[in-house]
């Protein structure tokens, strides 16, 4: 949840000073000449209570001003002539009256912006299913960021499912950042998920992404600026061999995995294997981009990428691999990774996000999405019943 101004502790903290500002402020008016007239300063306190307090709280002290002012200007007797009496009076019954309106109006605004937010996480988390994802022999973990505030998704996207084929993994990333993006992204993922579950072959997937975006991008046409209308993605798209119904021992001995790689003019991936080694793959045939295959004279290639007993396989989009620091430097990802090749995925992944943050001063220029693929050591019999059926 994005942070917010009223936090309960800041406002209570601020609720108890006001209100020994306006005790103060009572005292001194006792204290001094009636013509030294304090009701302005008083109504000081009200206007603070509106801006930066809980709606109760500005409600509290606004009636505790009211009170005071008419108690020392209106009871109690005084010199002060009954017109600069009535004045005052009045004066801080309209700041009040201002102040508690304007408070309802923030607590009204914030509640609105509360239920935005909802509802548009649930939205954002239909598109992108919240990480890590497991099937039967991997398990998908990783992280997003979203240059946009408080946007919890934007132009990259992800997805893992277990098929009649084996696993199906994609990560992706659509020209442009943003909530802009998100219907290029959204064609893409669905077509990604249908595909897995009824196309044994990779390219045949790819081949109906390709399709899927081009059916978005034709019906923005005309709609939009000629650069939103031409939305390509780049994207990686991993696949194993095997079904659901693979036994759980073939899963759990320990051999070489052996992944099935369409590369769509996607960042390259790294392997981190147990021994501290980190080495980035180099796939022979990078392809186009999604949405740019027409422009190639043969379909993009299946590469196999073999990963050793206890080796990861981490993918990421641009968005880190080209984070500028402060002396505009790209992220220098291998670097980290060497460093922190040892640590759990859990951890790597934390440290890597914290960095990545701190290398950019919290400011990202593009959206930003790494996954971490690792193969399930012992898979859970319960679970595979459950995937079977």
């Amino acid at each position: 949840m994005p942070w917010r101004l009223r936090t309960p502790r800041f406002t209570n903290g601020l609720f108890v000073l006001l209100l020994g500002y306006l005790v103060a402020i009572v005292v001194i008016d006792e204290l001094t000449s009636r013509y030294l007239r304090l009701d302005v300063y008083a109504a000081v306190a009200p206007m603070v209570a509106a801006a930066l307090c809980a709606y109760r709280h500005a409600v509290v002290i606004g009636a505790l001003d009211f009170v005071a002012m008419t108690v020392i200007y209106g009871v109690l007797p005084s010199s002060v002539p009954t017109v600069a009496r009535a004045g005052a009076i009045l004066s801080n019954a309209l700041m009040v009256g201002a102040s508690i309106a304007v408070a309802r109006l923030l607590r009204d605004r914030e509640e609105l912006l509360e239920r935005e937010r909802a509802t548009g996480e649930a939205a954002q988390r239909a598109l992108l299913r919240q990480l890590p994802l497991r099937t039967q022999d991997v398990v998908v973990d990783g992280f997003y960021v979203s240059s946009q505030r408080d946007a919890l998704v934007g132009g990259d996207l992800y997805e893992a499912v277990q098929t009649p084929y084996g696993t199906r993994v994609l990560i992706g990333d659509v020209r442009g950042k943003g909530l802009s993006t998100l219907g290029a992204g959204a064609a893409v993922l669905t077509a990604f998920r249908e595909a897995a579950y009824h196309r044994r072959n990779l390219t045949s997937g790819v081949l109906a992404m390709e399709q899927g975006l081009a059916r978005y991008n034709a019906s923005r046409e005309g709609r939009e600026p000629l650069e939103a209308q031409e939305r390509f993605v780049t994207a990686l798209v991993l696949g194993t061999d095997g079904g659901a119904g693979a036994p759980a021992e073939a899963a759990a001995r320990e051999e070489p995995m052996s992944l099935l790689v369409v590369d769509c003019g996607h960042v390259a991936p790294y392997v981190i294997g147990p021994d501290n080694a980190v080495r980035e793959v180099e796939l022979a045939e990078p392809g186009l981009p999604l949405g740019l295959g027409e422009l190639a004279d043969h379909p993009r290639a299946v590469q196999r990428v073999v990963l050793p007993p206890g080796c990861r396989l981490l993918a990421c989009t641009d968005g880190v691999t080209e984070a500028r620091g402060a002396d505009g430097s790209f992220y220098p990802l291998a670097a980290r990774l060497h460093r922190w090749a040892a640590l759990p995925t859990s951890e790597l992944l934390s440290r890597l996000r914290a960095d990545l943050d701190a290398h950019t001063g919290g400011q990202l220029q593009d959206d930003a999405a790494a996954l971490i693929m690792e193969r399930l050591a012992m898979p859970d019999q319960r679970a595979l019943e459950a995937a079977r059926d």
